[in-house]
């Protein structure tokens, strides 16, 4: 029977071979291997390598793909790690050379390839704006962008997307001459999170319901309105009760305005939006605001061939017919007026029910 002291003995003599035999492998280029920091300071550490005659030597550029801080934020003293060898020993410097960023490299096109072949997402980071698109980093693997699948629409300026985090799709992989090119899109995800959102949104809308929107686009019969990430038209004729001659005289792209859904059609996926429905009609109450035989001030807007209307309020014209615009005789009301003129006219009637409002000139002359 063996004593303790022998089993004590074997089991030391047997570690000694076991760390004997980790010494005789050469380390080759290439190889991952592990290690414990021994010193470390703002720009390197020192790593004793288990296997290896001479300790390693950890750069921060070699130690986290981008950092622009100190090593000591990356890593801590006393911490064990796992790290490429890139370069052996030389006369000059006894140390291994390691790198975590190529072996994070190796596990980021792993990592890529799989959401390429799975239709899978990745963050990437996003470090410089080239000619044609963006450079991102994936744990330090170089992840090209082009400008076209940046967003749904066209981009101008690449440079404000430095240093964000976008979720993109891989869309191409390409080995040549022992490199890896890959070409992400951020398209198919906000196309996805956008018919999610819309779909959502549809379920939401009631007509009557009033919202919060941002105009995102100008036309010549009205404007598009984005409203919980859906484009309602928000018609010409929606906009105000006064006359608005075309969107751009009163909306700016950006505007963040409160609109009122007034129609929507969930098949044809169409939301009709007002400005107008949200303020007061002004016809409302309009013998009491413009009573029989008041005098007021308006401005001409614009003549036909039986008189001049004259607007006293957005959304509130008067006609002064031809006949009461002078006790002279009158051919045409460009004779007497001009439009944009402001004139003092007399209130003959007004009507809510007919939302009419008739005046005279001559009554004051």
């Amino acid at each position: 029977m063996m004593d303790n002291n022998n089993i004590e003995a074997n089991e030391t003599e047997m570690s000694m071979q076991d760390l004997m035999d980790l010494y005789e492998k050469p380390v080759r280029i290439g190889q991952i291997i592990k290690g414990k920091i021994i010193q470390l300071d703002e720009k390197e550490a020192i790593v004793a390598l288990v296997g290896a005659s001479h300790d390693g030597k950890l750069v921060i550029e070699e130690a986290s793909a981008g950092s622009d801080g100190t090593l000591a934020e990356v890593l801590q003293l006393g911490q064990e790690i796992e790290a490429k060898v890139i370069r052996r020993p030389q006369e000059n410097d006894s140390f291994f050379i390691l790198s975590m960023v190529e072996m994070h490299r190796e596990e980021a096109i792993r990592d890529l390839r799989a959401a390429f072949e799975n239709n899978q997402t990745v963050k990437v980071k996003v470090k410089d704006d080239v000619k044609g698109g963006v450079v991102a980093s994936y744990l330090g693997q170089r992840v090209f962008i082009p400008a076209s699948h940046l967003e749904l629409h066209s981009v101008r300026d690449l440079s404000v997307y430095k240093d964000q985090e976008l979720d993109v799709n891989v869309i191409e992989i390409e080995e040549k001459r022992g490199t890896t090119r890959i070409v992400a899109s951020r398209r198919k995800k906000l196309q996805e999170d956008r018919a999610s959102q819309e779909s959502a949104a549809w379920e939401g809308f009631v007509v009557g319901q009033i919202m919060e929107g941002r105009v995102e686009r100008l036309t010549d019969f009205g404007a598009f309105v984005n409203v919980n990430g859906v484009d309602g038209l928000l018609h010409v004729s929606e906009i105000s009760y006064g006359k608005v001659a075309k969107p751009s005289d009163v909306l700016k792209v950006g505007d963040e305005v409160k609109v009122k859904v007034i129609a929507l059609d969930n098949e044809k996926k169409r939301l009709s939006l007002s400005m107008k429905a949200l303020a007061e009609n002004p016809w409302n109450h309009i013998e009491e605001k413009y009573p029989e035989g008041s005098v007021v001030l308006g401005k001409v807007v614009r003549f036909t061939d039986f008189g001049a209307f004259i607007e006293l309020e957005p959304g509130v014209d008067g006609l002064a017919h031809i006949s009461q615009l002078s006790h002279k005789r009158v051919e045409t009301p460009s004779e007497v007026l001009t439009i944009g003129e402001t004139v003092k006219v007399k209130i003959l009637d007004s009507s809510e029910e007919n939302k009419k409002v008739s005046l005279s000139l001559k009554a004051i002359e």
